[in-house]
């Protein structure tokens, strides 16, 4: 009888265990089932969304280039640079636009044909465009020689005379570098010290708001050499009696350039 009692005593125990493990297990219900498939479907979507971030970030890289402007349309710039090869350049409105020779505000509407300018951006290997993030334009210098023609003491500046009547107004400031070279000896000088009619080499940059215009940051002087004879009604530097021609008057521009 007791070893009848005990199993069915046992068998109650079991069965009650049963029923409570049953009870705690939750049962699989479509709203569960629809929850795991939504959540299955927004990791898929973000996988993909990080392997094609992943595809962009191979496609681009950051990139300069160093060129001349051929053409501006629109938002776009078409850059010749050093080794010849055509470069297209976007431009957007987080684009930064400075310029050496400009003090004043400078954008995409003052990019002209020929400037020469350095963009650094956002480079598309499969595109092969630059979305340009800076951009800065350089002025090229003017290199010319001829024979002084004219000074102007009193606004600093003087008339480089050149062959076939051309000639430019130069404008002297206390940053231009001006040597004399003569019997083989380089000899600074300053405004004062130049002879009207001197054979010289300028160099400079144009002058944007006046044509023929130019500021000299390098003057160099030949007062030996003889006028030259393609150079129409330019003074001779070398006086035939023996003497020089002088010049007279002194002083410094106080307005130095930038």
């Amino acid at each position: 009888m007791k070893k009848l009692a005990l199993i069915i005593g046992l068998l109650f125990s079991f069965s009650s265990t049963t029923a409570i493990a049953q009870t705690l297990t939750p049962s699989s219900t479509p709203a569960s089932q629809e929850i795991t498939e939504k959540l299955s479907d927004q990791i898929n979507t973000l996988k993909e969304k990080i392997a094609s971030r992943v595809a962009q970030l191979k496609l681009v890289e950051k990139r300069g280039f160093v060129g001349k402007v051929k053409d501006v349309s629109g938002n776009q710039i078409t850059l010749i640079d050093i080794n010849n090869s055509q470069r297209n350049i976007d431009v957007d409105e987080i684009t930064k636009f400075s310029s050496s020779s400009s003090k004043d505000s400078f954008g995409l509407s003052d990019v002209k044909n020929g400037n020469v300018m350095s963009v650094v951006g956002l480079y598309n290997k499969d595109s092969q465009r630059l979305l340009a993030r800076f951009i800065n334009t350089y002025a090229s210098p003017i290199y010319t020689s001829g024979s002084i023609t004219n000074l102007d003491k009193t606004n600093f500046t003087l008339t480089l005379a050149m062959e076939e009547g051309k000639s430019y107004l130069v404008d002297v400031e206390n940053v231009t570098k001006i040597t004399s070279y003569s019997e083989d000896t380089f000899e600074k000088l300053g405004f004062s010290k130049i002879i009207q009619g001197t054979r010289a080499v300028i160099i400079g940059y144009a002058d944007k708001k006046e044509k023929d215009r130019m500021v000299a940051t390098r003057i160099l002087l030949f007062p030996d050499l003889p006028k030259n004879p393609a150079i129409v009604n330019a003074p001779s530097a070398i006086d035939t009696s023996g003497g020089t021609i002088t010049s007279s008057g002194s002083g410094k521009k106080l307005t130095p350039i930038k």
